[in-house]
């Protein structure tokens, strides 16, 4: 047989050189994808993923390359995310269409603490009963339109009308039409349209046995303290002539910075401060005799007002 070698093998059409205009457009291709990466690293580093969604959803970016018209590649329009992202954790971003509705609460005050025993099991659980006085009427319902987030607002503890200010009487009045109330606290949630100004809440209807529920007050202040106490420091020898037992020790360096810290751990006032307790499962409540039953601690003393929400949990509420 005939075997192929360079001089009988077919020769490509033409004199073997490339195509001119098609050496030509090699260069603005290469730009193009550049130009295009550079567009959305770009776009990514100044607003993410969601401006580059709607970005490319809403127009089509173009650019001028040696002349030419050239359209830039679009990604699909579900792709870009609408994200909001929590306070305290803002490296970690949620989706809108995951999160779990924040859902209404309401206050009540600390009446103790006492043993609450399961007749199933025999166990003994330390709870704390939690009074709800007169009050819990809705006294306002604020929305994205009128006040930029949506909130309703609680009035609680009927008083005397002279124990508050006017301007405090004629809120209440103005409206739900509210008698004398000596504390308004505000819930943020998702929903507020089953809400109107004048609303009786309800435990039953907020809250059931099992649920868990995040409780905030004040805490029990304890006047000014020193750091072992307050910080829980380590004391120092109390025998062979030691003169430092409870003391501070060193606040700082000498010649540099020649200064303390700002926020130095010290002696201080300690408590009196605001305290969320997370995740209190509710063990017994009533309306008819106006108490919600939790498992734990809450803060403050007895009489102390505090805040009974459901749970909320960074990644899946907010």
């Amino acid at each position: 047989g005939q075997y192929t070698t360079p001089e009988n093998a077919a020769q490509p059409e033409g004199d073997g050189r490339a195509d001119p205009e098609e050496a030509a457009s090699r260069p603005y291709v290469m730009r193009v994808g550049i130009a295009a990466a550079l567009f959305m690293v770009g776009t990514l580093a100044m607003g993410g993923y969601s401006t580059l969604g709607s970005a490319l959803r809403t127009t089509s970016p173009k650019i001028v390359i040696g002349g030419k018209m050239m359209s830039l590649p679009s990604i699909p329009s579900d792709y870009g995310r609408d994200v909001k992202v929590c306070s305290r954790q803002r490296k970690y971003e949620i989706r809108e269409h995951f999160r779990e509705p924040i859902k209404m609460g309401m206050v009540g005050t600390k009446a103790g603490m006492t043993t609450y025993f399961d007749q199933e099991t025999g166990e003994a659980h330390p709870v704390t009963v939690i009074a709800l006085e007169a009050g819990n009427q809705v006294a306002q319902v604020k929305t994205k339109e009128t006040d930029g987030y949506d909130a309703v607002q609680v009035a609680y503890k009927q008083c005397r009308d002279r124990t508050i200010t006017w301007p405090e009487r004629q809120h209440l009045r103005k409206h739900g039409n509210l008698p004398a109330m000596k504390h308004l606290r505000e819930f943020k949630i998702s929903d507020v349209s089953g809400f109107e100004p004048g609303q009786q809440l309800k435990a039953e209807d907020l809250f059931e046995i099992g649920d868990f529920v995040d409780v905030a007050g004040t805490s029990v202040g304890k006047g000014f303290q020193g750091s072992v106490r307050r910080w829980g420091m380590k004391r120092g020898p109390m025998t062979h002539g030691s003169k430092s037992h409870r003391q501070h020790g060193s606040i700082g360096c000498s010649a540099t910075p020649s200064r303390v810290y700002k926020g130095l751990k010290m002696a201080g006032n300690m408590g009196n401060e605001r305290v969320t307790v997370k995740k209190l499962p509710i063990m017994a409540l009533s309306d008819d005799e106006n108490y919600i039953v939790v498992r734990g601690s809450v803060p403050g003393k007895k009489g102390t007002i505090v805040e009974v929400r459901p749970t909320k949990i960074v990644g899946v509420h907010c």
